[in-house]
């Protein structure tokens, strides 16, 4: 059975995404739908590309996932399919894609039986990529989508270069996630502080910052029974560097 996931920025009272449910059952109805997240910070496209990198890893190969925070919905960036690792990814290139591995290939949604001939503008969740996403369910390949290219989005700070990092997401409770994989490394500096890189929060006292490494695999810091991101006044996009 394919799985058919999605990640949008829609909320869940405006009937938004079940309009992109009802055109997947409609188009692919073997697939099952799983929801990710659709409480995404409005227009927010580094939140999406986090919860992306975080969550969509731990389904089976084949998964095809649908991605939309999508503030330029109708300008000039791309509605592409995107082969990464063993699964698959559909959504505007606008650097939601990011954080995850580099795409081995990647594919305009040009196709006509890719897309409604008349999608609306304003609407290509619904239009464009519940569409793409059915028709990669049905077993079309994504080749099938429209003309090869190359994924341009990025987010908006300088690539991270070895040993050095940035924060590029604040969870609930106020921790300061990273994209920054921590080797050998014993300690990091941020925000003018060198911190050991500790195991569990229990490592320090309550109240005192730590580095540790999250579930995601990269290094987050925390305050034990605070919240980093006031203790720090922590935003996105801050460097993290390896010591």
């Amino acid at each position: 059975m394919p799985i058919i996931t999605l990640t949008t920025d829609f909320g869940t009272r405006d009937g938004y995404v079940g309009a992109m449910k009802g055109v997947i059952a409609r188009e692919a109805p073997a697939a099952a739908i799983v929801d990710i997240a659709h409480e995404i910070p409005r227009h927010d496209i580094t939140h999406g590309a986090w919860v992306l990198a975080s969550a969509t890893r731990e389904f089976p190969p084949g998964t095809i996932h649908v991605a939309v925070v999508d503030p330029g919905v109708g300008g000039a960036r791309a509605e592409v399919v995107a082969r990464i690792g063993d699964q698959l990814y559909v959504g505007p290139d606008n650097g939601l894609f990011a954080l995850l591995p580099p795409a081995s290939e990647a594919f305009s949604i040009a196709a006509p039986g890719f897309r409604r001939a008349d999608a609306s503008a304003t609407f290509h969740g619904r239009d464009v990529f519940a569409v793409a996403a059915a028709r990669l369910a049905s077993g079309e390949g994504p080749e099938r989508a429209g003309p090869a290219t190359q994924l341009a989005g990025r987010l908006p700070w300088d690539a991270s270069g070895a040993g050095r990092g940035h924060v590029v997401h604040v969870d609930h409770f106020g921790n300061l996630i990273s994209d920054l994989s921590p080797g050998a490394a014993r300690r990091i500096r941020f925000a003018g502080r060198e911190l050991a890189i500790a195991r569990t929060y229990e490592a320090v006292a309550v109240g005192e910052p730590l580095a540790y490494v999250g579930s995601a695999g990269t290094i987050e810091i925390a305050v034990r029974g605070g919240r980093a991101d006031d203790a720090f006044a922590a935003t996105r996009g801050m460097p993290v560097e390896l010591l």
